[in-house]
């Protein structure tokens, strides 16, 4: 995705700074629509590099002042007020206030006391060329990632892997920590990578590096938020209502705006609260082509109650599966491993979804911070394909992990589940697109820290009464989580009974675990019944990524060929004999190993792609 690299020169080296730079930026270039560019003060020893997606808030770079002596590189976005920018430009700055161009006045007026002002996802880098004095920073959530080596030459950094891999290629290896943690959780824990020293900088953090010394501070801690003073229930629930309300607006301004909406309470909310004038606000959903799925039947009428357009962005599903092979590979490149081989369309989504508008607006991470939906959990394979010598890196990873869950629950998603386990899919999207979503925004997130005790439910119920009071209308509808949907009694229940068996359904035919031994036994039943089509049925209503069926059938070859071949075979992760006994038993449907098949598909990618290619 789009972002930021550069070194800074520790002691005088062979001065090859600028060939590194280039070599570093010209694998972060993934479409035609970036922009790209360098910028060198070999003086302060400082040489950056930026991609940047076209016409986007952070395409303005170098961002300067007007003395020039200060210089600003910035990946993502930041959502301000008008005023606070108003106040900049009354006091004589100069700049485009649609961009990213700000930031760096902001910083002449405040200082270091700029990093908590931002509000956003985002990733920078600030030099004060006057001071000698560079600062790299991110956000909050360490959302847009910031990879980093350092050695006793140079301090060497990247929003992508890749670039560092390629201009040091003795980073190219694998850390078998790394690869446990991802074995257990499908993330790499506690601000590493799944590369031997390359490293994540930590969330809400600003390291400065001036004249040899680094100071490395962390601008933001939710433990700061965590003795807030709770608030009494009804004026807490009415203070997150209007601070969402409040909000709002500051994620559509700034360009085109295309609205990613599902049948969900998360986008709901956002259409219900925003009140935008009828067809100012195109509206999209995904699908594929077996079968419309809820999200697709639901939020066009949703849409329609706005007095929105709608369309379905659809891929269709043979064409994608023939090109799965490159696809996939392109997918791991692009995340540098982070995005699932199950997830390998998020990619072409998007890049549909930039026809529509290059800013997508979602009710992203809604469902977390809300309603306490994590999503972080022990996932490990079945052990019997780990290779012996392995294993204890896996035992290791269960503890780290137990222990990483013991503190404050919303701090937990914040600092942790949001930037490692759910940035895959984060970094997909970004490569096309602008995302942005209101549910993390700094206001929002202090008022939900100060919240009472809260009963079971209570973030479903904030949002249905946002919905009922903004917009009442679109209370007859209901999600596909079943909420809503105010018809008369009879009528409701009905609906609400068959959503809820359509979901159980498509969760008992795609999932890769089933309770009460049933995993691999409706593996078996669906592979006897498969010629009768029945599936079609009653089934792809909820989910229509089928990669339990597709690895089985139409990419059973693509699997042998990656999976039962000898390089894989012979990585210290695997017991050889029993990851070809899963991955024939799944080919042939004696069983459902989808989750083995996409984690040992996963680290495959990481070595042939990242590692090897």
């Amino acid at each position: 995705m789009p972002g930021i690299a550069g070194l800074i020169r520790k002691r005088e080296t062979a001065g090859h700074e600028p060939q590194i730079l280039t070599t570093m930026i010209g694998c972060m270039r993934h479409e035609p629509f970036y922009t790209q560019g360098t910028f060198s003060s070999p003086e302060n020893g400082f040489f950056i590099g930026y991609t940047a997606l076209e016409g986007s808030f952070s395409d303005c770079m170098p961002i300067w002042n007007e003395t020039r002596d200060k210089v600003l590189f910035l990946t993502g976005e930041c959502y301000t007020d008008r005023a606070p920018i108003d106040r900049l430009a009354g006091r004589g700055h100069v700049f485009d206030a649609e961009t990213a161009a700000y930031i760096v006045h902001l910083y002449e007026e405040e200082g270091d006391g700029l990093f908590p002002l931002l509000n956003g996802w985002y990733n920078g880098i600030l030099l004060d060329l006057r001071l000698s004095k560079a600062t790299l920073f991110n956000d909050r959530c360490g959302i847009r990632r910031i990879y980093f080596h350092e050695d006793d030459d140079v301090f060497a950094f990247s929003s992508e892997a890749k670039s560092l891999l390629k201009a040091f290629p003795r980073l190219r290896k694998a850390d078998l920590f790394s690869m446990g943690e991802f074995l257990t959780f499908d993330c790499v824990l506690n601000d590493r990578s799944y590369f031997s020293d390359i490293f994540l900088l930590p969330p809400g953090s600003a390291w400065s590096f001036q004249k040899g010394k680094w100071t490395k501070r962390k601008y933001f801690d939710t433990a700061s938020l965590e003795h807030l003073p709770k608030m009494k229930r009804e004026p807490y629930v009415q203070e997150l209502g209007e601070t969402f309300q409040r909000v709002l607006p500051r994620y559509f301004s700034g360009g085109r705006i295309g609205m990613s909406l599902t049948g969900g309470l998360d986008t709901r909310s956002v259409m219900a609260c925003l009140h935008p004038a009828p067809g100012q606000l195109p509206c999209y959903t995904f699908g594929g082509t077996y079968k419309d799925i809820l999200d697709v039947r639901i939020a066009p009428k949703v849409a329609k109650i706005c007095g929105q357009s709608h369309s379905v962005l659809r891929l269709d599903d043979s064409k994608f599966l023939s090109e799965y092979p490159s696809l996939v590979e392109r997918s791991a490149y692009i995340t540098d491993g982070l995005e699932s081989v199950d997830m390998t369309d998020v990619i072409s989504f998007n890049k549909l979804a930039r026809e529509v508008s290059p800013i997508r607006m979602t009710g992203k991470y809604g469902s977390q911070i809300l309603k306490g939906i994590a999503g972080f959990q022990a996932r490990p394979p079945e052990s019997r394909i780990i290779n012996k010598d392995f294993l204890p890196y896996l035992k290791t990873t269960e503890e780290t992990g137990s222990q990483l869950q013991k503190g404050h629950q919303l701090s937990f998603v914040l600092g942790s589940v949001i930037p490692w386990w759910w940035n895959g899919i984060i970094a997909s999207e970004s490569s096309q697109v602008s995302v942005r979503s209101p549910f993390l925004d700094n206001d929002l997130i202090n008022v939900l820290y100060q919240a009472p005790d809260l009963e079971p439910g209570f973030g479903i119920n904030f949002e249905l009464g946002l919905i009922a009071q903004s917009k009442p209308e679109l209370m007859a509808l209901p999600t596909t989580g079943t909420y809503g949907g105010n018809h008369p009694g009879i009528i409701s229940k009905s609906v609400k009974t068959a959503l809820l068996s359509l979901m159980l359904l498509d969760k008992i035919y795609v999932r890769e675990r089933l309770p009460y031994n049933m995993t691999h036994v409706v593996a078996r039943l669906d592979h006897i019944l498969s010629p009768l089509h029945l599936d079609r049925m009653v089934t792809g209503f909820v989910e229509f990524r089928r990669y339990r069926i597709w690895f089985r059938d139409q990419l059973a070859g693509y699997l042998r060929d990656m999976l039962l071949d000898s390089r894989t075979l012979d990585r210290p992760y695997w017991d050889k004999k029993q990851l070809t006994q899963v991955v024939n038993d799944h080919i042939h449907g004696r069983g459902n190993y989808l989750r083995e098949i996409r984690k040992a598909l996963q680290i495959e990618l990481i070595h042939r792609v990242l590692l090897e290619g």
